[in-house]
């Protein structure tokens, strides 16, 4: 809902037709989409009916009937079939008058009309007479009151009641029991609950409520049958057309893996065997050389089938110079095919045959139980992608590291570039970073799907109740799809990944780690290995009370904790240097790899406002990272007390967090007590902390 300049006018956006966006020729965006919506809606809906009442919960009280095919039970009900949307770009909407109910400040009548057809063909009387005072003009203002429920009703604020028929139809009687169809709403000051409308013709007043048709027609007669549905559950809340409660959009937004197929394709259940060797031979689990059947099944699969027979040839004519006995002429050839075999390696088109451990395989397994937004495993694959594909090509990321042209004011000059080149070393070592790249055009995809009235999430409490919330698609299209706004995108991102040596010895000293995984394993395996479900809204993160602590302090959760913590810090130091908004920001962690991406978001188009802050204040922002001072938070040891993460410090706008700012703390970074759903409560050591002893310990050049 929204209101026009002046207060005036309130109406409600609806969808209409527009520019639909085809996707056939770019079917990984399209089925990413889809992917991340079937994940969110089974979140949605295992996270509702896992409330705990005295009456069930319905999976129909949880998801619109776009998302959901009632014919099947439990998370096998959640279907997101194409031909029910349209994918549309959100640059034309719609919008009708709403709330269609006004009250006459003369008289205090009330009238409300089903449409705005309605309105014009019955218009507002202009005059209002009054006992005593003759005909008087009539100041009609629409009622900035609505009614909403969580099943996602939202109406004006009417005097008429719905009632159940015989024949089990839920209808609005438009009148009073005595006939009359005229009501007055008497204001006793500003709280809802002094309100009255009050009968015309029989001065009967009725409280300022409304049941929830949707939730009558489905309760009310079960409730008939003796299942302990309440009231409370059907009656719908009056609040302010303009509060929160109105609406929250749902939205999801993910970056664009459209030059590699195979990031969506490994998460399929029928390449198990196939990503098990792709995380083992990410995070150095060993292995040999695969078989030529499966060196050529992998390049068909990566559409580089071309390139085999020069390969097979190679191996051919080897072959054949040993049988002759003839090793020196067969050396050449086995070199040759070994440097191709080497660049598909680079290239990820070819995997070594990894030997995976037991515990490895069981995650691969289980993964399918995994929030996607939080899968380790997933993120490692696109984090392998993303380094392929972006930062290894040149021109796509520059490597802050180094001098460039338009990101360092110091080009041209040796002794300058060489200055910035020590003086930024040593800034990102002071910080624990191993690499800081800037990637100019990050392709990134956000949709908005559907909405909720109340809550954001999927339960809110009412009347001491948890009631389950209803995600709702967006309405209808003239053709009867339901849209779904699609925003495509490239920006710019900094790319950071810490030094694996430094993490490794702050999991050893909070406890959790005993000693650095050998090479070749990476600390990722470990993680990965140890990985237990965070639940897609992170419930064991988020507790307050030390009696509901469930989980205890391990390498993921730690790990996260810390990428997440300095994710926000980057994101904070970039709003106080570039100008973006917090809220113009969001992140991307990358836990098994150590590292996160912090990337601009929005309807605009990108300014470079990130690399125009690294050429203009990148002194100025490293030294930010690493200064204690701006990892205090102005309420002291409140916010201590309460976990180390609160609104004055490193949490950030919700619709810019990953993680609905949970697994936050500044403790991660400076060292303080343990976050609250830690059940070892043992003081956390910070990141820069270690990073400095360490530092000191070395001696490098320059440290203080």
């Amino acid at each position: 809902m929204f209101t026009w300049e002046g207060g005036k006018g309130a109406c409600i956006a609806v969808p209409v037709e527009g520019a639909a966006i085809d996707f056939s020729a770019r079917p990984i965006r399209r089925d990413q989409i889809i992917e991340n919506l079937d994940e969110f809606c089974q979140s949605w809906l295992a996270r509702g009916m896992s409330i705990t009442r005295d009456a069930p919960v319905y999976e129909v009280q949880l998801l619109d009937s776009c998302f959901y095919n009632p014919m099947r039970s439990g998370a096998a009900g959640v279907e997101i079939g194409l031909d029910r949307f349209e994918f549309m770009r959100p640059d034309r909407m719609g919008y009708l008058p709403g709330p269609l109910v006004y009250r006459c400040d003369t008289c205090e009548k009330v009238r409300e009309y089903i449409s705005a057809a309605h309105q014009v063909a019955d218009p507002l009387s202009p005059s209002c007479s009054q006992e005593g005072s003759g005909t008087r003009e009539c100041r009609w203002r629409q009622l900035d009151v609505v009614y909403v429920h969580w099943s996602g009703t939202l109406e004006g604020l009417s005097p008429y009641r719905y009632s159940v028929g015989a024949d089990g139809e839920v209808r609005k009687i438009p009148r009073c029991q005595c006939g009359s169809e005229e009501f007055k709403l008497i204001k006793q000051g500003n709280q809802f609950s002094l309100w009255r409308f009050r009968c015309t013709g029989c001065s009967a007043e009725r409280e300022v409520y409304q049941t929830d048709p949707f939730s009558l027609s489905f309760l009310k007669s079960r409730m008939d049958q003796g299942v302990p549905h309440q009231w409370s559950e059907i009656n719908m809340i009056p609040v302010s057309y303009r509060a929160s409660p109105v609406f929250y959009v749902q939205s999801a937004r993910f970056i664009v893996y459209d030059a590699d197929p195979e990031v969506v394709a490994l998460m399929q259940p029928s390449r198990h065997s196939d990503l098990t060797a792709k995380i083992a031979a990410l995070h150095g689990y060993g292995g040999a050389d695969p078989s030529d059947q499966r060196i050529r099944e992998q390049l068909q699969a990566k559409g580089r089938a071309s390139q085999w027979p020069a390969y097979e040839a190679m191996r051919m004519q080897e072959r054949a110079m040993r049988e002759a006995g003839n090793d020196v002429q067969a050396a050449p050839f086995a070199e040759a095919a070994g440097l191709m075999l080497q660049g598909w390696y680079d290239a990820g088109d070819v995997v070594r045959e990894a030997v995976a451990t037991p515990e490895l395989e069981a995650q691969i397994r289980a993964r399918g139980d995994f929030a996607r937004r939080f899968d380790p495993i997933r993120s490692t694959v696109e984090h392998d992608a993303l380094r392929r594909r972006k930062i290894g090509i040149s021109g796509e990321a520059h490597d802050l590291r180094q001098v460039h042209a338009d990101l360092c004011a110091e080009y041209g000059v040796p002794e300058l570039e060489q200055a910035y080149v020590q003086r930024v070393g040593e800034d990102l070592g002071r910080a624990g970073i191993q690499d800081a790249y800037l990637i100019r055009n990050l392709d990134m995809v956000e949709f908005s799907f559907g909405f909720t009235r109340v809550s954001a999430t999927p339960m809110t409490v009412q009347k001491d109740r948890p009631m389950p919330v209803r995600l709702m698609g967006f309405p209808s299209l003239p053709n009867h799809k339901r849209p779904i706004y699609v925003i495509e995108q490239q920006n710019e991102a900094l790319y950071i990944r810490l030094q694996p040596d430094a993490v490794a010895e702050y999991l050893i000293r909070n406890g959790v780690l005993e000693t650095a995984p050998a090479a070749p394993r990476t600390l990722g395996a470990t993680l990965i290995e140890q990985y237990q479900d965070f639940g897609p809204f992170l419930q064991g993160f988020s507790v307050r009370d030390p009696a509901s602590r469930e989980r205890s302090r391990d390498v993921p959760a730690l790990v996260y904790l810390l990428l997440h913590t300095m994710a926000h810090h980057v994101m904070q130091g970039i709003a106080r240097f570039s100008g973006l908004d917090l809220g113009s920001m969001s992140e991307a962690i990358f836990p098994a790899d150590l590292a996160f991406l912090v990337h601009r978001r929005g309807m605009t188009e990108d300014l470079g406002n990130i690399s125009s802050m690294w050429r203009d204040h990148n002194g100025a922002f490293l030294h930010y990272l690493v200064a204690r001072r701006e990892l205090r938070c102005g309420s002291g040891t409140l916010c201590d007390h309460r976990g180390g993460a609160c609104p004055a410090c490193v949490m950030v706008p919700e619709t810019s967090c990953i993680a609905g700012n949970q697994l936050l703390s500044r403790a991660a970074l400076v060292g303080g007590r343990a976050p609250l759903w830690d059940m070892d409560q043992s003081q956390l050591q910070g990141y820069f902390e270690i990073v400095h002893d360490l530092r000191s310990a070395s001696g490098p050049p320059g440290d203080a």
